[in-house]
């Protein structure tokens, strides 16, 4: 299920429906997806129309991607999790 919702939020937001990407990509994340809660927190980094830039909430679902175990989150930005 959640591997449907991230394909679906990925072809919203390569339409450009940021907000319906985020309510997607939501779920899956929720659901328990480290690739969803990577891709929430890159949306949140870069916001866009529908979506605002929030630096709190992108990296929230940065940690969440990696208390997942999708490690590709720390290859995104070494330096931002070293700490």
């Amino acid at each position: 299920m959640a591997s449907d919702l991230e394909r679906q939020a990925m072809e919203a937001w390569d339409a450009g429906d940021l907000s319906g990407a985020e309510a997607l990509l939501l779920q899956a994340a929720e659901a328990g997806s480290g690739s969803a809660s990577h891709n929430l927190g890159t949306l949140y980094a870069v916001g866009g129309p529908g979506v605002k830039q929030d630096a709190a909430k992108s990296q929230y679902w940065y940690e969440r991607a990696l208390a997942f175990g999708f490690e590709q989150t720390v290859a995104s930005d070494p330096t931002w999790f070293r700490g």
